[in-house]
């Protein structure tokens, strides 16, 4: 079991076993759910970390990509 304690200020520190555990990097985002008196945290990894490099496409930009995701999301909601 590992603890931390919260500082005035609602802030914590991940004790050094459970980032090791996680594999926790600088960026990685942190998703917390309360489950009655219980808190399940689960990391999602940094994404611009993740994608950097993987898609060397110069017609790949940023508004490109939302409008392919509001026409997918779109689709969604029309169901």
């Amino acid at each position: 079991m590992e603890l931390s304690r919260v500082s005035k200020k609602f802030l914590t520190s991940i004790p050094a076993g459970v980032r090791k555990v996680l594999g926790l990097e600088v960026g990685d985002i942190l998703v917390w759910n309360v489950e009655g008196d219980k808190v399940i945290v689960r990391v999602m990894k940094n994404p611009v970390k993740a994608l950097r490099g993987k898609y060397d496409d110069p017609s790949l930009t940023y508004e490109f990509v939302e409008e392919e995701a509001d026409k997918l999301l779109m689709k969604e909601v029309r169901k």
